[in-house]
């Protein structure tokens, strides 16, 4: 192989190198999920996506996506990566009157509700811990 060989080997290697990061950074940064059931409607729709862009930034009116807690142990011993994810609105944060209760939200917790009163939510799991919020969603398809 000539030296101009070498080199346009190097390059397509480099090129998909390149490639393959720019992917894992889109993967860090953004996530695609799938909406199921009805607990969304009339904003979002079973067998709808959204696109969510990983952030800590959050506030009462974001519709986010969140690991799903247990359906025993709610959001207590949940491992993140095994957990499914819901698509929830975020109602209440850190020191905000709970909705129903009116008592505030613990430090380090949202209270999360479905727009479809027949959905899973805070009110039957309890306020969710921040770490377990994946991502704000900014649009659907």
């Amino acid at each position: 192989m000539t030296s101009s060989d070498w080199l346009s080997a190097l390059a397509l290697i480099a090129v998909f190198a390149l490639m393959i990061e720019s992917v894992r950074q889109l993967r860090r940064r953004w996530v695609l999920v799938k909406v199921e059931g009805v607990s969304m409607e009339p904003a979002l729709r079973e067998g709808q996506e959204v696109l969510a862009k990983r952030t800590r930034r959050i506030a009462a009116g974001d519709i986010v996506v969140v690991a799903a807690p247990d359906s025993q142990l709610g959001w207590a011993d949940l491992k993140r990566a095994k957990a499914p994810w819901w698509v929830k609105r975020i109602a209440a944060g850190p020191g905000e009157p709970m909705p129903g209760s009116g008592e505030p939200v613990p430090p380090g917790h949202y209270f999360l509700l479905s727009d479809n009163p027949a959905g899973e939510d805070s009110r039957r799991h309890g306020p969710c811990p921040a770490n377990l919020i994946v991502g704000s969603v900014i649009r659907s398809f």
